[in-house]
């Protein structure tokens, strides 16, 4: 993978294009037409910095608390056929994740992170199976069990935590973003619940804060949208400014909530978009099908990286959290579809973070990059952060 833009025979590549030495055409021509990809031969490989892509091992961990979530991730590796072994968060507890996987995911669950480590609560002495049998012969077809009950545990965790430090990346998303923070297991990010927030499934503006990293390859412009529901809320590298707490969003906001009233009014302030402007990202895919709904870049500095240090980075040097997106200043300029209240919670909050730990990394999206098959245009960067596993230092 290139890691820089790069012209070659009056040809533009972007930063993340493949290069493949030594490559016979007519052997690489099937699967070119097959994936829709462009290539052009040359007679040298250019002279851009460069990382391997090394396929990896994947690990699939779904809890047995909530499947409703993960089954939506799941849905977007099969579509595009990338491989994974799927099992249970009890299994966690049984270590050697190193030496079985190179990449782990572990999809939104729900509650608070010592919820999804405790799992299912053990009450009374009989194990709670579900497992193909006489009685239910249409359960265990992906994964089954013979006590669906604990979670991970302390000693799942610990299992997970030692994964990421000998080399192996963990992507999370939405509740168990706040896993390994709330567990004080990765430094300089901070979970955060505000009380006056309320934003329930919205359509948001994402500003890149750090377009060297290879989760950000192939998009273009300095925002994209993206898709954010109530928490978590993550500060990277600043003071925490809504409480702490767990993944909850604190109390519900008296007057605010969701109207079900056929053509209600709404007194949403949405900020526009206008894919045509300076600095907009209008190259880069939409979220959501018709979340552009209306306009504006905003204009008054959106693309830049205020608030984390410089390229996105908070203090701290080369193994700082790196942030990648992020939610504009400017409470006004965030919402690009849906609701919003108590916006200044969440001015320069992270969307995605990448924390490395030991010889590994936690990717964090506090967004739903896999929202119930319609936020295709942010799949890539989960897509991006496993091709590009054992090299997401590349760009710091």
């Amino acid at each position: 993978a290139a890691e820089e833009d790069f012209t070659l025979n009056g040809h533009k590549f972007r930063a993340g294009a493949f290069i493949i030495p030594n490559a016979d055409r007519a052997k690489l021509e099937p699967t070119l037409k097959e994936l829709g990809l462009s290539a052009w031969a040359v007679a040298a490989a250019p002279q851009v910095k460069t990382h391997d892509l090394d396929v990896p091992r994947i690990g699939y961990v779904h809890s047995w608390s909530n499947t409703q979530n993960e089954g939506w991730v799941r849905a977007a590796l099969d579509n595009f056929g990338v491989p994974y072994t799927y099992f249970g968060d009890i299994k966690l507890r049984e270590g050697n994740l190193r030496a079985k996987y190179d990449v782990i995911v572990f999809p939104h669950v729900g509650g608070t992170a010592q919820s999804m480590v405790n799992g299912l609560p053990k009450i009374g002495p009989d194990p709670t199976p579900y497992k193909k049998s006489e009685l239910t012969p249409n359960l265990g077809v992906l994964d089954q069990a013979d006590d669906i009950r604990g979670g991970m545990g302390f000693e799942g965790l610990m299992n997970l935590y030692q994964f990421v430090k000998d080399g192996g990346l963990l992507i999370v998303e939405g509740a168990t973003s706040t896993i390994f923070p709330e567990y004080k297991l990765v430094n300089g990010v901070t979970v955060e619940s505000p009380q006056g927030l309320f934003m329930r499934g919205s359509i948001v503006r994402g500003l890149v804060a750090d377009a060297k990293s290879p989760i950000m390859y192939g998009y273009d412009g300095s925002q994209i949208p993206v898709y954010f529901s109530q928490d978590p809320v993550l500060a990277v590298g600043m003071a925490g400014g809504g409480g702490r707490g767990g993944a909850g969003g604190g109390a519900q906001i008296p007057g605010v909530g969701m109207t079900v009233a056929p053509n209600a009014a709404s007194t949403q302030r949405l900020s526009p978009w206008e894919p045509g402007a300076p600095g907009a990202a209008g190259q880069a895919p939409a979220a959501e099908a018709g979340a552009g709904r209306g306009a504006a870049t905003g204009g008054s500095g959106q693309g830049g990286r205020g608030g984390f240090g410089g390229a996105g980075m908070a203090a701290g040097g080369a193994d700082a959290p790196r942030v990648i997106l992020r939610f504009p200043s400017n409470p006004d300029e965030m919402l690009l579809s849906g609701v919003l209240v108590g916006g200044q919670a969440l001015a320069n909050r992270a969307q995605v973070v990448d924390a490395p730990l030991g010889s590994g990394h936690v990717v964090m999206f506090a967004i739903r990059p896999y929202w119930r098959w319609q936020t295709q245009g942010t799949y890539f960067l989960g897509f991006n952060a496993i091709m590009n596993w054992n090299d997401l230092g590349a760009g710091r």
